[in-house]
């Protein structure tokens, strides 16, 4: 049976062109693509587990009020999902463990950068 790739692009405090991207990812050859507002991944109605390709969208992610995707960065770091109680970054960690792809694109790329989660910079 063939695998199935799934592609999730994140959205939501501000990102735009998440509808590009998820299009990108489809002529790509992705087989389905959801965009999840951040939200939903905090409420424990999607999960990143369920995905093989992360995609984060540019746009100004709150606004860039405190630096670029500062706030996002601080909101993936110290919050929960609703119910378990998992750290969100767990599931960040997790899907880069895995050995998972991510996409960062404008802001998306500054939120990687934020999080620590790129490749050799640790």
């Amino acid at each position: 049976m063939p695998r199935i790739v799934k592609s999730i692009v994140l959205t939501g405090n501000g990102t735009n062109c998440e509808r590009e991207m998820a299009h990108a990812c489809r002529l790509a050859g992705s087989d389905e693509v959801d965009i999840v507002y951040i939200h939903e991944i905090l409420n424990g109605e999607k999960r990143l587990d369920d995905y093989h390709f992360l995609n984060l969208p540019g746009g100004f992610l709150d606004g860039d009020d405190l630096g670029s995707a500062k706030a996002g960065a601080n909101r993936i770091v110290h919050a929960k999902i609703r119910g378990s109680g998992e750290p969100l970054r767990d599931q960040f960690l997790r899907f880069i463990n895995d050995g998972k792809l991510i996409l960062g694109v404008c802001n998306g790329f500054q939120l990687m950068v934020k999080l620590g989660i790129l490749p050799a910079f640790d």
